[in-house]
């Protein structure tokens, strides 16, 4: 099982590899305390992501995920407002780079800078690029894919956010995701996704906390997977080393040479 590259996605093992399964989850002991008209908090929500993107410009972090007897190491280096590069080096070296203009791949060991097309329409392109750069960067260090419409909210409190809420979405038939947020910074806590009888339960077990930008991300994240007959198992773990927050970063940075 390795990894290979298609349009740009990391594929592990013919598979998306979310590389930082950003394994936050719905803790058993959370307890919903009111809900609010949904059009109203999903608003709000929004709002405060997009604030959050606001002050977290740029960032530097440098990944490991073990997942089972497979393990992956990566660095990843994004600026605002749409600079990215993810660098992975374990178990197989290579790069994908967005400098705003043009996405390219850098295959390793000849280091052949391989442009990857984005002949699509500017929503399709915004998603692809989205896409193609979610494995490297760990759920809490960019903001859920919310879409437009279909989009439910309500307000829960948790042993460490006793001010929280529960975001949903389906994003498929009998599918149905949602993220836990703390308020009123949205910092990511937890996800859940159900989907064919299994419910994937992703949880933040250590974060770090930046008061001057009053937010906190992921440090360590885990993720378990709970089977119809109610049998829980641990699928993977990832790790954050290094977080470095609003780090000036160059521009050429983001173009390989």
């Amino acid at each position: 099982m390795g990894f290979s590259c298609h349009r740009g996605l990391l594929l592990f093992g013919g598979r998306p590899f979310l590389l930082a399964l950003a394994l936050a989850g719905c803790t058993k002991s959370s307890k919903e305390v009111e809900v609010v008209p949904t059009g109203s908090l999903v608003g709000e929500v929004k709002r405060l992501l997009a604030e959050r993107d606001q002050r977290l410009s740029s960032y530097r972090i440098v990944v490991d995920i073990v997942e089972g007897e497979h393990h992956a190491h990566h660095e990843f280096t994004y600026r605002s407002p749409n600079k990215s590069r993810g660098h992975l080096t374990q178990p197989q070296e290579v790069e994908i780079a967005f400098d705003g203009k043009q996405l390219v791949r850098v295959l390793y060991p000849t280091k052949v800078v391989e442009p990857i097309p984005l002949d699509f329409p500017p929503a399709e392109r915004a998603f692809f690029l989205a896409r193609t750069f979610m494995p490297f960067a760990p759920e809490g260090y960019r903001a859920p894919l919310l879409p437009m419409t279909g989009v439910e909210a309500k307000r829960v409190t948790l042993p460490n956010a006793p001010e929280a809420v529960e975001v949903t979405v389906h994003p498929a038939k009998d599918v149905e995701v949602g993220y836990l947020l703390r308020l009123p910074s949205v910092d990511f806590l937890g996800k859940r996704t159900k989907s064919e009888g299994e419910e994937r339960v992703l949880t933040v077990v250590k974060e770090q906390c930046d008061e001057k930008l009053k937010l906190c991300v992921p440090l360590e994240l885990l993720e378990t997977v709970r089977g119809a007959d109610g049998g829980e198992a641990a699928v993977s773990s990832t790790r954050v080393s290094k977080a470095e927050l609003n780090v000036e970063v160059a521009a050429d940075f983001f173009s390989p040479r």
